[in-house]
């Protein structure tokens, strides 16, 4: 379990890279939606949140443990994975704004995407105000507490990768084209998510109840999305354009 988890990180963490590079040797953005972009980084975020408090913080882990009777499954690695990913991401927004790369006329942000990432952040800080103000750090039986929040966010990340894939997949298909889309971060995105997979379900065979998987819900939903995306992607690649 442990290798996996690292062998993973890596191999998901390196499927942002084709991307980077194609855009520079481009010298453009123009295969890439700038809604996947900004769905792609506000989904990191909310999974760097989740897993980071859910390894590192002691009030939210003792919440888990309280309410599920076990410990949540998660890893360093998966931690690791949410940070590498938030620079990448971050490495690419800055190349379709501040390195002069080429873009598409209609390549801006749209106003769906607009309301819909306004509305997540408004729900995390409202969400955070409220628990703080009603339960402090101490939380109180039957409440909506910091657990419930961080586990919520690791879930908002899946509606965030599906928010992403759905206008890459119309992109392309509008382009009838994939150029300015590596396939290689396609494979690699898909091999990541394979062994994010696999290392969940090892976890729980390790603890003797394979049900635990479905505690860790954000880790399972974004290994299932990836691999229907995925699948559309290669369909548009190899078969479509």
């Amino acid at each position: 379990s442990y290798v996996i988890g690292w062998v993973y990180v890596v191999g998901w963490g390196v499927a942002n890279y084709p991307t980077v590079i194609s855009n520079a040797q481009l010298r453009s953005v123009q295969g890439i939606s700038i809604d996947y972009m900004y769905f792609n980084m506000m989904g990191f975020i909310l999974y760097t949140l989740y897993t980071g408090m859910m390894w590192g913080s002691p009030v939210v882990k003792r919440e888990f443990y309280e309410e599920n009777g076990e410990w949540p499954l998660i890893r360093l690695n998966d931690l690791v994975f949410g940070l590498h990913n938030l620079f990448t991401n971050s490495l690419v927004l800055s190349q379709a704004y501040c390195w002069g790369f080429r873009r598409n006329d209609n390549q801006r942000l749209s106003s769906t995407a607009k309301v819909i990432l306004a509305g997540v952040a408004a729900y995390v800080v409202g969400a955070s105000a409220y628990i703080y103000r009603t339960q402090g750090l101490e939380p109180v039986a039957g409440c909506f507490n910091w657990m419930h929040l961080f586990t919520s966010l690791g879930l908002v990340k899946i509606g965030m990768s599906v928010c992403k894939n759905i206008p890459q997949i119309l992109y392309n298909y509008h382009r009838k084209s994939t150029h300015g889309w590596p396939i290689l971060m396609i494979w690699l995105d898909f091999g990541g998510a394979f062994l994010s997979f696999v290392q969940l379900l090892l976890d729980a065979w390790l603890v003797d109840d394979l049900w635990a998987i479905f505690d860790n819900k954000p880790k399972l939903f974004l290994a299932i999305q990836v691999f229907i995306a995925d699948f559309i992607f290669f369909f548009q690649h190899y078969y479509l354009y």
